[in-house]
């Protein structure tokens, strides 16, 4: 009996190992195919992060910030008070006088001979080659359309006596006429043109030539005073000329005493 029992035990034994190496067989085959198939897919969703450094991160999304941003050159807030700039009233008329560099310029009134009240606008200017200082006003009459004179004072030193001092009178109907008086010489010299009608010449042109006087010079005993005349007798000159020469210094020193006076109320009563 222990003869034919003894293959009957081995061959249980051997079916049941055969049965436990089966399930786990089976069992390895499921784990296997779940982790391929589970991982397979992770990796696709969420990306394999070996491998993938060098792809760019997306930042998170953040929610914009809807406060104020100070901005240079912003409006100031309404509590501070800004000083205003205060118009400045310049007359409608100003002349065209650019010598150099403006240093100063504007309006004030000054107080002529007679009680007299006029605006003047003025404008100091400086050659920026020389360095000299150049001295322009204007004096206006009872509207602010019209200049009656100006004044121009080449080498203008502030509060220094006046050495020569030119000035342009105008006229509603007439020609400019400019004097200068020139203290260092005691002259004064007046210069005016005088336009004339002119059209087609009865005259040749030899005979225009012969008619008209150039530099025709008339004086006094003295030789103090002059007057140096052009005219055109044949009537086709545009215009003629007129200079007058005076040497008289007391005289020149009157007047250029009388013009520091206008310029030292400018010199008052602009804004320093």
């Amino acid at each position: 009996m222990r003869v034919s029992r003894a293959p009957e035990k081995r061959g249980g034994t051997s079916k049941i190992l055969l049965y436990l190496s089966l399930v786990a067989t089976v069992a390895l085959a499921g784990i296997s195919i779940t982790y391929f198939t589970t991982g397979f897919d992770l990796r696709s969703a969420t990306g394999d992060q070996t491998g993938l450094t060098d792809l760019a991160v997306v930042p998170a999304a953040v929610d914009p910030d809807l406060s104020p941003v100070a901005v240079a050159g912003a409006e100031p807030d309404s509590e501070l008070m800004l000083p205003a700039d205060e118009p400045v009233t310049l007359p409608r008329l100003i002349p065209d006088a650019r010598f150099g560099e403006v240093l100063s310029e504007g309006v004030v009134e000054v107080d002529l001979p007679g009680e007299v009240t006029a605006e003047s606008w003025y404008s100091f200017q400086v050659n920026t080659s020389t360095r000299d200082i150049t001295l322009f006003f204007a004096l206006y009459g009872n509207s602010p359309d019209t200049i009656t004179r100006t004044v121009k004072i080449e080498g203008y030193t502030q509060r220094g006596a006046l050495t020569i001092a030119e000035v342009t009178l105008f006229y509603p109907e007439g020609t400019d006429r400019r004097i200068t008086y020139d203290g260092q010489q005691g002259i004064i010299t007046l210069s005016q043109q005088y336009p004339q009608p002119y059209g087609p010449s009865m005259f040749s042109p030899e005979l225009r030539v012969a008619m008209v006087n150039q530099k025709m010079v008339l004086s006094d005993d003295s030789g103090n005073i002059s007057t140096q005349l052009q005219l055109d007798l044949s009537g086709f000159s545009d215009s003629e000329h007129m200079v007058f020469t005076s040497y008289d210094p007391d005289l020149v020193n009157a007047a250029l005493s009388e013009i520091q006076g206008i310029v030292g109320q400018i010199e008052d009563k602009r804004p320093q």
